[in-house]
């Protein structure tokens, strides 16, 4: 589920008038039932379904139709037209989302530390705990913030065992590694599985020297036992648990909760940036989707079930569901509006505070207005080795004017006139082949 495939053979690109997926047409179909049976069907299992995703799927529904506004771009040699409708910016939209995932990857040169080296941990919690979870409708998303406080609290451990005999004072408040963490809600199959994904770096670094002292070894045990011990203590704080329960899981578990370490290879960018961008995806994929049977009301989906652990050889299965459940599980694990679900710890904290106040100033000048439909042309460079500003016939680069709701349908209707309408483009119909 990575932003683009890393095959290096990429499909030729042919924009589209309006999107559509075998996804939106799931919503497209089956929402105006699916808002009449779900308190029947779903209301006990997954809760309300508030106004906030109500809003969020008619956005979806929106999504990619030209009559809303769009970006025109226009080659004053060739006369050629390219129409990119705006985006919905619902969180329930794979394809807007994905653009959204985009445009933030694309900043990841400025928050993180290239010169260190990172790992990539997966916090998880037994399938006893996830049911006690989802039973007692628990706000999971506090699990960042105890894992990333985890792993701090081990590195810094290690950190005082390996460099004792150097006599360096390390304490937790001047000493900092750097995290991204954020929350996978469920697993690959849409079962409630919540873990945590973790890109830390394998070093700590002082707030004031900026001395790096660089751990090779990390105690992976140590983590299994320490992330245990600190879930359960916040949960039970919360009340979520009670006391005896806790105690109850930590005996049962004596080892700890399985946390699983990839190192992330330290020569080269792309890996790094890979697996921030693979931590940071939405939970499912358009391309996941390999059949929609609307008689029947079933989808079937593919999904990840097991990665070979030497050779990292990935095996898939396919699974079919009922559509309107299906629904109701991507609602349910659609997270809160204004909910903060990529976050940044240690020394990361300060870096995506300075890199928000640069885009913030670049967003005032009058040569950045355009910044958002540049990210959209380097996901299309990125994904297609195209250059989607320049026009198809003589390439040299097009104009881009916006067209808003009240002209969108006028201005097309005026196109449709004088242009042909052909894999992707507006063309003058005198040189419509």
């Amino acid at each position: 589920m990575y932003i683009c495939s890393t095959d290096k053979h990429k499909p030729a690109y042919i924009p589209a008038f309006e999107r559509w997926s075998l996804y939106k047409s799931i919503w497209m179909n089956h929402w105006e039932e699916f808002r009449k049976i779900y308190d029947r069907r779903f209301l006990s299992k997954y809760g309300e379904l508030s106004e906030a995703k109500i809003e969020e799927v008619e956005k979806l529904l929106g999504c990619g139709n030209f009559q809303n506004g769009f970006q025109r771009y226009s080659c004053e040699e060739c006369d050629v037209n390219l129409i990119v409708p705006f985006s919905c910016k619902s969180r329930l939209c794979l394809s807007c989302y994905r653009k959204k995932l985009f445009g933030w990857s694309v900043n990841l040169s400025h928050i993180l530390n290239l010169d260190l080296r990172h790992i990539h941990i997966t916090f998880t919690i037994p399938g006893t705990v996830s049911n006690i979870l989802f039973q007692r409708r628990c706000e999971v998303e506090d699990m960042i913030t105890v894992a990333a406080e985890v792993y701090k609290k081990e590195l810094i451990k290690f950190a005082r065992l390996k460099f004792k005999k150097e006599e360096i004072t390390i304490s937790d408040k001047d000493w900092l590694p750097g995290s991204i963490a954020t929350l996978h809600k469920c697993g690959n199959s849409l079962n409630f599985n919540p873990h945590i994904h973790l890109v830390g770096t394998r070093a700590i670094i002082h707030k004031e020297t900026k001395e790096v002292l660089h751990l090779s070894f990390l105690r992976y045990k140590k983590f299994a036992f320490s992330w245990m011990k600190t879930f359960c203590k916040h949960y039970e704080k919360e009340k979520v648990i009670s006391n005896a329960e806790s105690l109850v899981i930590q005996n049962k578990y004596k080892n700890g909760f399985h946390v699983y370490f990839q190192p992330i290879a330290s020569e080269e960018k792309e890996p790094l940036f890979r697996t921030s961008e693979y931590i940071a995806s939405g939970f499912f994929h358009n391309s996941q989707i390999q059949k929609v049977d609307d008689g029947k009301k079933e989808i079937t989906f593919r999904y990840k079930s097991w990665v070979e652990k030497d050779t990292r050889e990935k095996s898939f299965q396919d699974q079919t569901i009922d559509v309107y459940e299906f629904m109701a599980r991507m609602l349910f694990f659609l997270p809160d509006p204004n909910r903060k679900m990529i976050r940044y710890y240690g020394i990361y904290a300060n870096r995506i505070m300075v890199r928000h106040a640069s885009l913030e100033a670049a967003a005032h000048q009058p040569d950045n207005s355009i910044l958002s439909q540049r990210t959209w042309a380097q996901a299309i460079e990125n994904s297609f080795d195209a250059k989607p500003e320049n026009c198809p016939d003589c390439a040299k680069r097009m104009q881009l004017t916006v067209v808003y709701s009240y002209s969108a349908r006028k201005t097309i209707e005026g196109l449709k006139e004088t242009h042909t309408y052909l894999k992707g483009y507006f063309r003058p119909k005198v040189r419509s082949p």
